[in-house]
């Protein structure tokens, strides 16, 4: 059934580094007379281009690119809301030449508050987003020298202030205790707390939406807030399967070495000894400083200062740098996957539109016509024309099994640290733990600590210990 063409559409692409996204945008801006908004933090820097994985000229294929090649090297990461009002700022500009806004990239906190009015992102949320972008949160540290102190110690004042978030993370997820921690600090309020009350909110709108089918409105405290679309959106979300993306991400990371990623690197390093020469403050975590393929290389570009260093340890170095960035990179992939999977897609859940997000299988390159160009193209056609959009589990093995998946998991995952003392383990959910305890080694260990412990009368004594459930 035809409903009328959306006014003001937007297009907007996603999901993990190394899918294709640029190509697919360029595609679609080709066809439907579009120009496209760059929404990656890192690329939104002038030059280097290799580090950042820029689209090059030649690829761009004429079409114009906004917010890409476009701020100094020294300024920070810009805020979420100024993102949003210089993007939307250039969506209105290309709306009034008569094109199609195409908003692409990877740093998915800026598309995300782009995407809805009044986003919400909870702590655990923000802290991961701030890790997408290489970058930690900028307050004055010097007022709490507490967080620049060691994990153990921010994860003991964590436990201390606020137990139950201390209980959601690793003891060794530095990021995301001291980002916890900090919260407390600054606000006088705990992590747990906040994020208590912005689920409740979630539960509450979705709890409205099942019941009126309409975009929802949230109470928090005093507040109202509502949640829905800023704009008529289509969400095109390009999957490979995982195996096939780690290894492309590990190629894609070989290319940029052979292009000169290591000469960035130093060019990055001059300019950084530059601007400290000259009295500028330069956050090694923050901006374009932190960016994946920079910190990676650090002890590489510390060992070329020594004079007359060994050059086999020189060599292995670059290689350690090299295995660090492609590690880096894969975990970057698996954080934003894992937000378009749970955040992004109960976000349209709760706004009561699930039915504009459509996943493209690119794990086949060599099908990338049939599988995610034609595809894509017929989508934006029937959204643009506001025709019947089909169901988003039509369109490959991969969509059904994935939205199936999406359908089935809790809209969130509740963490709680679990200890295993006898394997010197530390689990995060449920189903970790369980599938552990079922293991062999684990099985292995409890097996050997019984034998070696006396039982004695046989059984008026027992020793406590993990064992597999059932």
């Amino acid at each position: 059934m035809a409903i009328s063409p959306p006014q003001d559409p937007l297009i907007m692409i996603i999901g993990a580094t190394g899918t294709g996204k640029s190509k697919l945008a360029v595609d679609l801006a080709t066809r439907f007379n579009g120009e496209i908004i760059n929404c990656d933090a890192m690329q939104m820097y002038k030059g280097l281009p290799i580090i950042t994985n820029k689209i090059t000229e030649e690829e761009r294929k004429g079409i114009p690119h906004h917010l890409l090649d476009f701020i100094d090297l020294k300024e920070k990461p810009w805020s979420v809301q100024h993102f949003v009002k210089q993007s939307s700022r250039v969506i209105n500009e290309i709306r009034a030449r008569g094109k199609l806004p195409i908003v692409v990239g990877g740093t998915i906190y800026y598309t995300f508050s782009l995407l809805f009015n009044d986003a919400i992102l909870c702590p655990s949320e923000a802290e991961d987003q701030e890790a997408q972008s290489g970058r930690e949160t900028n307050a004055n540290d010097q007022d709490f020298p507490i967080v620049s102190a060691s994990t153990e110690e921010i994860f003991a004042k964590l436990s201390e202030v606020d137990p139950e978030m201390a209980k959601r993370w690793h003891p060794n997820d530095r990021q995301r205790i001291r980002t916890s921690l900090q919260i407390f600090l600054r606000s006088g309020r705990k992590a747990s707390e906040i994020y208590a009350e912005q689920r409740r909110a979630w539960q509450e709108a979705e709890t409205s939406v099942m019941a009126n089918g309409s975009s929802s409105t949230l109470h928090l405290g005093t507040t109202e807030r509502s949640m829905s679309l800023r704009f008529p959106s289509l969400l095109l979300w390009l999957e490979a399967e995982d195996a096939v993306l780690k290894q492309r991400l590990n190629d894609r990371v070989d290319v940029m070495i052979a292009r000169g990623l290591c000469d960035e690197v130093v060019q990055m390093a001059s300019l950084e000894e530059g601007l400290r020469t000259e009295g500028e403050v330069v956050d090694s975590s923050s901006g374009i400083w932190g960016s994946i393929g920079y910190k990676e290389m650090k002890r590489w570009l510390e060992a070329q200062e020594v004079p007359q260093g060994p050059a086999a340890n020189i060599v292995a170095l670059q290689q350690e740098g090299i295995e660090a960035i492609k590690a880096s990179t894969r975990r970057y992939a698996k954080r934003q996957n894992r937000f378009v999977r749970i955040r992004l897609a109960n976000a349209l859940k709760t706004a009561g539109r699930p039915d504009l997000l459509f996943l493209l299988d690119c794990t086949d390159l060599d099908r990338w016509s049939s599988a995610v160009s034609e595809p894509a193209e017929t989508l934006v056609k029937a959204f643009l024309r506001g025709d019947e959009l089909p169901e988003a589990k039509t369109l490959s093995t991969m969509a059904e099994t994935t939205l199936s998946q999406i359908e089935e998991d809790a809209a969130v995952v509740d963490r709680e640290a679990r200890n295993c003392e006898l394997c010197n383990k530390t689990l995060m959910t449920e189903k970790e733990w369980n599938r552990h305890l079922a293991s062999r080694g684990h099985k292995k260990l409890v097996a050997s600590q019984r034998r070696r412990i006396p039982q004695p009368n046989n059984e008026s004594r027992r020793i406590q210990l993990p064992t597999p459930p059932g």
